[in-house]
């Protein structure tokens, strides 16, 4: 068998292809971590930042179309717990689109019907609140305006 070293000391090979196994697929994924990438779906890049623990940073991931990637004020972010990101700076209107909800859900390995949180920004916002208060099992309803 040839070692590896006297493989690529070969006169003629220019490259070498891998085939790495579906299941490693995610793992190997954290590679690209930190770097804007191709989504693979409407001229939208991701970028998967990390864990930081020392200064409370979950994993998130970052969307943005490829002419955006340098404005954070066109961009939307989630951490891995379905939390937006940047609150400041959450482009709702990006926010809002299902392909970056599904771009977000795959790049951070949530399921396809996983809740992110609240993206839609409207005049009138009508709010089934009785799970969120825990109020029990009447619906109870509250109109908010935003002013």
């Amino acid at each position: 068998m040839m070692l590896f070293n006297e493989f690529l000391a070969e006169d003629g090979i220019d490259y070498f292809i891998i085939e790495i196994p579906k299941e490693y697929v995610q793992k190997i994924a954290l590679i690209s971590e930190g770097r804007w990438v191709d989504s693979g779906k409407n001229n939208y890049m991701q970028r998967v930042d990390a864990e930081n623990s020392s200064i409370n940073q979950k994993r998130h991931v970052h969307i943005a179309k490829t002419k955006h990637i340098s404005n954070k004020n066109m961009q939307a972010s989630w951490n891995d717990d379905g939390t937006k990101h940047d609150k400041k700076t959450f482009n709702s209107n990006i926010g809002s689109i299902s392909t970056v909800q599904n771009i977000a859900r795959q790049a951070l390995g949530l399921p396809d019907n996983f809740k992110l949180e609240e993206t839609t920004r409207a005049s009138n916002v009508l709010i089934q609140a009785n799970e969120a208060f825990n109020i029990g099992g009447n619906p109870v309803l509250f109109i908010a305006k935003m002013t």
